[in-house]
């Protein structure tokens, strides 16, 4: 008896779902302990002892990390003076001593050999040309295709380029119709059912006969309650809102790249051309020490020195090259379209770069960005979901209504059958649904704390390198530039003054290849710090990078060629 009592009571109350006490099993897993940091022992510290106090503990013989490593004694080696060495037939002169070891480059290198200063002009001419031939042509960038009506493209103009062609842009929209037609179904009513419904076929009539018996068509429909299909476009509708965030969101990212590969390609530029002024710089450098050597005025190792200088720089100008030529690509990619022709650009890496400030950013992105957007609509879209899981157990109402010819009894006329049905909820009342709807709502709201906080960190990240190279460049501009290019023309002009020896050719490479590494040094500050700026705009998910903030003056690039007063070197051919 008390079984059937329990079966009924169970029968009545259905099954409860399981819940979980969420606050107490985070408690208890935080808890647990996490990166314990392992004890060194005792004998692994070193320990200082009195004086006269010595330690009978020994250092285990074992080899473990920590323990100091036996050495064997140093062997001194005492050379003893045996005397007067024994002579050779023939004493070695210092060239040959130092004589350059065919074993080293797998040939013979043969050593510089000019005529004599009094011998004629022709001879000497024909000997510097043969040991000193022309340096290989400098390559210049390839050419630059130009924009629609003759102009360079702006940046404004990629960005229009690419939000039309690069496919990232139609997938979004693509998935925002995905959205708006998943919105659309859930909205949708069931729809009817219509058939053919036969009854008590082969019953027999007063005559003994079996009978078709009731023969007809029905006709039913299910009638949805509680507003279950109105909850449910409302939340498919945050999905569509969702989408369109999402879209805004690929729309920067798209930006983001269009602008990191603008610069770049500006970046490149620049750095060839500076790279190949200085070159022929070097390049003039090298021409004056030849007809200097023509006259007798330098050894022969000293334009021999400058010409490896000269090689350098051609060798610096092959990856300034590459590069540029794979930022330009890399920014065809970015647009949608790979197969682009290189085409001129308007812009300068070192015009004016945007004024920010970190707690107005903040505020803005906080505020603002598709993600707090999203999360938001997150958190409504499971309220919603959350309510439609707790109403799911209301049943819905099927009605069927049915006509059917009777072949049963006279008169053999039309009858009408007519059933309404509802689920009774005994067992399943969507327990289980129901908690885990309302656990990703608990979700969907923490979610908004975690958006908060990524783009909190990604903003102090952000501003940090912003903030460094502002101050970098600051430092280019009052004193590092304007310092350098004052040393390395007070070096030109007091090489060229009359009588003045003290300072060499090579002083004059020297502070070159240092205003050389301080401009290429600039130049990737200048480069770094639009980097920054373009990572702001894409958490403020800006549409125009230029207009939204004053912007600040930085030091133009020096220009190699103006750095030479006329008339100190040679002039450029």
């Amino acid at each position: 008896m008390r079984w059937w009592i329990g079966a009924a009571l169970i029968a009545l109350t259905g099954c409860r779902a399981f819940y979980v006490d969420v606050d107490s099993r985070v408690a208890h897993r935080a808890d647990q302990p996490v990166d314990i940091a392992p004890e060194l022992p005792a004998k692994q510290l070193p320990v200082a002892l009195p004086d006269g106090v010595q330690n009978t503990q020994p250092w285990p013989t074992g080899a473990k990390l920590g323990d100091p490593i036996d050495e064997p004694e140093a062997i001194l080696v005492q050379t003893i003076w045996q005397g007067e060495q024994p002579k050779t037939d023939k004493q070695k002169t210092m060239l040959e001593r130092l004589e350059f070891k065919e074993s080293i480059l797998g040939f013979k290198v043969p050593d510089l050999t000019l005529p004599p200063f009094n011998a004629p002009q022709k001879e000497k001419e024909e000997a510097i040309r043969k040991q000193f031939p022309p340096l290989p042509k400098i390559a210049p960038l390839p050419a630059e295709q130009p924009g629609p009506d003759g102009r360079a493209l702006t940046l404004g103009d990629l960005q229009q380029i690419a939000l039309r062609t690069n496919p990232l842009i139609r997938q979004a929209h693509q998935d925002i119709q995905a959205a708006r037609g998943i919105a659309l179904q859930a909205g949708l009513y069931p729809n009817p059912v219509i058939g053919y419904e036969a009854g008590t076929i082969g019953q027999g009539n007063p005559d003994g006969n079996r009978t078709p018996g009731q023969q007809g068509g029905f006709v039913a429909q299910t009638i949805v309650t509680a507003g279950k299909l109105s909850l449910a476009r409302s939340a498919a509708s945050r999905d569509v809102e969702i989408a369109e965030q999402k879209l805004k969101f690929v729309e920067t990212e798209v930006q983001t790249q269009v602008r990191t590969h603008y610069f770049a390609v500006l970046s490149a530029r620049e750095n060839y051309r500076v790279t190949q002024g200085l070159a022929e710089l070097t390049d003039e450098l090298y021409n004056v020490l030849l007809l200097q050597l023509l006259v007798g005025e330098v050894a022969a190792y000293e334009p021999m020195q400058i010409r490896v200088q000269a090689m350098r720089s051609r060798g610096d100008l092959v990856p300034s090259y590459n590069r540029y030529v794979a930022a330009w690509r890399q920014l065809a990619a970015a647009l949608g379209v790979p197969t682009m022709q290189l085409t001129a650009l308007a812009g300068r890496i070192d015009m004016p770069v945007p004024h920010l400030e970190h707690d107005r950013v903040l505020a803005y992105v906080l505020a603002n960005n598709s993600d707090v957007i999203a999360a938001q609509l997150g958190v409504e879209r499971a309220r919603l979901l959350t309510r439609l899981a707790e109403v799911q157990p209301y049943p819905d109402v099927a009605v069927s209504v049915a006509m059917q010819k009777d072949y049963t009894t006279p008169p053999f006329g039309q009858v009408a059958n007519v059933s309404v049905g509802v689920p009774f909820p005994l067992w399943n009342r969507n327990q289980g649904g129901v908690q885990a709807s309302r656990a990703q709502l608990q979700r969907a709201m923490l979610e908004q704390s975690r958006v908060h906080n990524e783009l909190t960190s990604r903003v102090a990240e952000t501003f940090q390198r912003y903030a460094n190279n502002r101050q970098l460049l600051e430092m280019y501009k009052k004193d590092m530039l304007p310092q350098q290019v004052q040393a390395f023309r007070a070096a030109v002009a007091r090489h060229a003054a009359i009588g003045a020896k003290d300072v060499s050719y090579n002083d004059i490479v020297t502070v070159q290849q240092t205003l050389a590494n301080l401009i290429g040094g600039y130049l990737n500050v200048l480069n770094d710090q639009w980097i920054a700026v373009v990572d702001i705009a894409n958490l403020t998910q800006t549409r125009d990078l230029f207009l939204t903030h004053p912007l600040d003056d930085v030091a133009p690039i020096p220009d190699v060629y103006d750095l030479i007063r006329p008339g100190l070197l040679h002039h450029r051919r």
